[in-house]
């Protein structure tokens, strides 16, 4: 069988060590061109990977090749510009997560897939991690068994530590000044101040904000909001309570404390 094609938009440092480097080790795969605004660090990027083509951006791209996917490891509030555009050239597209920065953008996302013929795929690694899908399986039986009583609690602690453990050795960086990009208008019921804290958030904790859904296996509200930053407390849709715990020991990366806060946006 003929090898899968795919193409990358953007190759910052999650497009490089979380997934560009896994693609091009995958043997049914093909990694083909990039589309980078960044012609220095593709090029660079290329070299090292061996990906033949590079393009300024993604419709020149689109217009050039003949794709099997997507790779767009770009910021979420991009997503409800960005993914309509990939979404035209026919073939599955996977970004980073979440969804969008907001309704509106999610929602244009959603239109944008429903009159497509393709599929669009958000990256929540923790979904396929083999202990996390261990964990489902067996909470799942444990919910169809009843032999330890009904679910009651899922609790889920954002542990202190080094989330890059090594995974920058070999990043390029490149001598290009950082461009400039179009993003998605902000929700319109935030102002500026109340969406730095909202992306701040979504960026650091959405992973563990997506896997109290996955394990809860049902919708949730959020029932309390700790003001402090440490503490969220939900109620699910059949009354299962569920915690997320936000980095209670603060750690150090870069010299400054990783506990989120409105005035710290995360990694």
């Amino acid at each position: 069988m003929a090898k899968v094609r795919i193409g990358f938009v953007g190759v910052g440092f999650m497009g490089q060590r979380a997934h560009l480097r896994s693609y091009v080790a995958i043997p049914d795969c093909e990694v083909v061109a990039i589309a980078e605004l960044r012609q220095g660090l593709a090029g660079e990027v290329a070299d090292r990977y061996g990906v033949p083509r590079v393009y300024r951006d993604h419709e020149e791209m689109l217009a050039g090749e003949q794709l099997d996917g997507i790779v767009a490891s770009q910021p979420f509030t991009r997503h409800g510009l960005l993914v309509p555009e990939l979404l035209k050239a026919g073939a599955p597209v996977f970004t980073e997560k979440p969804l969008a920065g907001s309704i509106e953008a999610g929602e244009r996302i959603v239109e944008a897939l429903a009159s497509s013929s393709t599929w669009h795929m958000v990256g929540y690694h923790k979904r396929s991690d083999p202990a996390t899908m261990h964990a489902k399986r067996e909470v799942d039986r444990l919910k169809d068994s009843g032999e330890l009583g009904k679910l009651r609690y899922v609790r889920i602690l954002m542990p202190a530590g080094d989330w890059v453990a090594g995974g920058a050795t070999g990043f390029i960086a490149g001598d290009d000044p950082a461009p400039t990009l179009a993003s998605d208008p902000p929700p319109s019921d935030m102002d500026e101040q109340t969406y730095q804290a909202y992306t701040g958030f979504v960026n650091y904790y959405i992973h563990q904000v997506n896997l109290l859904r996955h394990l809860l296996g049902e919708p949730y509200r959020v029932a309390h909001a700790d003001p402090s930053g440490v503490v969220l407390v939900a109620e699910s849709a059949s009354g299962v309570t569920g915690v997320i715990e936000m980095s209670p020991t603060p750690r150090r990366l870069t010299g400054r404390s990783q506990r989120w806060s409105p005035s710290n946006t995360g990694t």
